[in-house]
Protein backbone atom coordinates (compact mmCIF):
# COMPACT_ATOMS: atom_id res chain seq x y z
CA UNK A 1 0.00 0.00 0.00
CA UNK A 2 1.40 3.41 -1.12
CA UNK A 3 -0.06 6.60 0.74
CA UNK A 4 1.27 9.56 -1.32
CA UNK A 5 1.08 13.27 1.25
CA UNK A 6 1.13 16.30 -1.16
CA UNK A 7 2.18 19.29 1.41
CA UNK A 8 1.54 22.57 -0.06
CA UNK A 9 3.76 25.40 2.08
CA UNK A 10 3.04 29.37 1.06
CA UNK A 11 5.11 32.16 2.56
CA UNK A 12 3.82 35.67 1.99
CA UNK A 13 6.56 38.15 1.67
CA UNK A 14 6.22 42.15 1.47
CA UNK A 15 8.00 43.90 -0.84
CA UNK A 16 8.67 47.72 -0.20
CA UNK A 17 8.72 49.58 -3.99
CA UNK A 18 10.53 52.91 -4.13
CA UNK A 19 9.85 55.48 -7.29
CA UNK A 20 12.58 58.35 -8.35
CA UNK A 21 11.08 60.15 -10.87
CA UNK A 22 14.57 62.00 -11.62
CA UNK A 23 15.80 58.80 -13.96
CA UNK A 24 12.63 59.27 -16.08
CA UNK A 25 13.44 61.00 -19.69
CA UNK A 26 10.83 60.97 -22.66
CA UNK A 27 8.21 59.69 -20.76
CA UNK A 28 4.58 60.49 -20.90
CA UNK A 29 4.06 60.61 -17.45
CA UNK A 30 2.39 64.42 -17.37
CA UNK A 31 -0.11 63.25 -19.64
CA UNK A 32 -1.00 60.17 -17.40
CA UNK A 33 -1.29 62.03 -14.26
CA UNK A 34 -3.73 64.45 -16.50
CA UNK A 35 -5.93 61.90 -17.40
CA UNK A 36 -6.10 60.61 -13.92
CA UNK A 37 -4.88 56.84 -14.46
CA UNK A 38 -1.01 56.26 -13.69
CA UNK A 39 -0.14 53.25 -15.35
CA UNK A 40 2.81 51.11 -14.23
CA UNK A 41 4.47 47.50 -15.25
CA UNK A 42 6.69 45.63 -13.31
CA UNK A 43 8.36 42.50 -14.03
CA UNK A 44 9.57 39.94 -11.08
CA UNK A 45 11.55 36.87 -10.67
CA UNK A 46 11.62 34.46 -7.96
CA UNK A 47 14.74 31.85 -8.04
CA UNK A 48 14.57 29.09 -5.34
CA UNK A 49 15.47 25.41 -4.16
CA UNK A 50 11.32 23.08 -3.89
CA UNK A 51 11.99 19.86 -2.60
CA UNK A 52 9.74 17.32 -3.83
CA UNK A 53 8.84 14.60 -1.28
CA UNK A 54 11.55 15.26 0.74
CA UNK A 55 14.06 13.04 -1.60
CA UNK A 56 14.81 15.39 -4.64
CA UNK A 57 15.31 18.45 -4.57
CA UNK A 58 15.15 21.03 -7.48
CA UNK A 59 16.35 24.58 -8.28
CA UNK A 60 13.15 26.47 -9.48
CA UNK A 61 12.34 29.99 -10.95
CA UNK A 62 9.16 31.92 -11.81
CA UNK A 63 8.46 35.12 -13.41
CA UNK A 64 5.48 37.47 -12.95
CA UNK A 65 4.99 40.53 -15.36
CA UNK A 66 2.34 42.83 -14.13
CA UNK A 67 0.11 45.81 -15.09
CA UNK A 68 -0.69 48.16 -12.39
CA UNK A 69 -3.59 51.12 -13.09
CA UNK A 70 -3.85 54.25 -10.29
CA UNK A 71 -6.37 56.46 -9.99
CA UNK A 72 -5.02 59.74 -9.43
CA UNK A 73 -7.52 61.76 -8.05
CA UNK A 74 -9.32 58.59 -5.48
CA UNK A 75 -5.68 57.49 -4.88
CA UNK A 76 -6.37 54.16 -5.43
CA UNK A 77 -5.90 50.75 -6.82
CA UNK A 78 -8.02 50.75 -10.12
CA UNK A 79 -6.88 47.03 -11.77
CA UNK A 80 -3.71 45.11 -10.96
CA UNK A 81 -3.33 42.59 -13.88
CA UNK A 82 -0.04 39.74 -13.45
CA UNK A 83 1.14 36.97 -16.16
Amino acid sequence: MEIWIYINFSIKRNAEVSLNSSAITGSNLGSELSSGVLTLNSVGRLNGKVAIIFIMKKKKATNMNCTIAFDVAAKALKSLQCK
